[in-house]
């Protein structure tokens, strides 16, 4: 059987230059082509977790100041840990 590649060298290559103008035009179009991304796995979660559980104890024991400084961590708990659900 002969091989496509050497047969057809013309067809391959106007068939690349159709893909790559369809793929200017439209960068969407080769997505179907690429593999699908993996999911983040646990380890953002996980820090997101302890991110929460940091500003709960500065809220518990921080006083006033310990309140005020309790916002970064949780909002970066969040972020971290919404980020890990996919």
């Amino acid at each position: 059987m002969a091989d496509p590649e050497k047969s057809f060298p013309d067809d391959n290559r106007s068939f690349d230059d159709i893909v790559r103008r369809l793929h200017a035009e439209d960068p969407g179009f080769t997505a179907a082509f690429h593999e699908p991304r993996r999911p983040p796995g646990r380890t953002p979660l996980i820090i997101g977790a302890v991110l929460c559980l940091g500003a709960i104890l500065l809220l518990a024991f921080g006083g006033v100041t310990g309140a005020v400084l309790a916002v970064f961590p949780w909002l970066a708990g969040m972020a971290f840990a919404l980020k890990g659900r996919g």
